[in-house]
């Protein structure tokens, strides 16, 4: 687990600054999801390189970067709406995190319910592991700075590294 967490923390904090300079020189809907799949993709293939002998195939790396990029897109896009609808009585921040968080690990699911039975957590940590990573993130980025991303991403990895985790071992128990 530890190089789930560690593997997550760099591909969330490497495909972020990555990601930030894509919309600098594409512009519009189009450099927001490019800006998405970068971000997609590099924490996927992080992550792919600690559960590659488990989950084998580009399964992974493919389900993370669509589901990534198409839900990191939605949930800009549908925060950004319900905001201006409903103004200041709806947080941004929880929209879109746990709509990223919900796309990312329906996508991810797909893989994961072939091999473990509870596999249906893995939405539910990637939802709650998103929203809370980018909250405290959101709280903590004056003091971090340069390093909130990898912050989130240290969390995000935590949380849904604890679940992988428990995953693999009900499977080892059950059979």
């Amino acid at each position: 687990m530890p190089l789930w967490v560690v593997a997550t923390a760099i591909g969330y904090a490497g495909g972020g600054k990555i990601s930030a300079f894509v919309t600098d020189y594409v512009m519009g809907d189009l450099g927001v999801l490019l800006s998405f799949a970068v971000m997609s993709i590099a924490i996927a293939m992080m992550q792919w390189l600690v559960i590659r002998k488990q989950i084998l195939g580009m399964g992974w790396l493919l389900t993370t970067l669509v589901g990534g990029t198409l839900g990191g897109a939605f949930s800009s896009w549908a925060s950004f709406q319900i905001a201006i609808t409903y103004g200041d009585a709806v947080d941004f921040l929880t929209i879109y995190a746990c709509l990223r968080g919900f796309s990312t690990g329906l996508a991810q699911w797909y893989i994961l319910r072939q091999k473990f039975k509870l596999a249906n957590w893995w939405i539910v940590a990637t939802t709650c592991g998103s929203y809370i990573s980018l909250l405290i993130g959101s709280l903590l980025m004056q003091k971090l700075g340069y390093f909130a991303t990898l912050f989130v991403g240290l969390i995000y990895g935590l949380l849904t590294g604890l679940v992988l985790l428990s995953l693999f071992w009900h499977r080892l128990k059950s059979s």
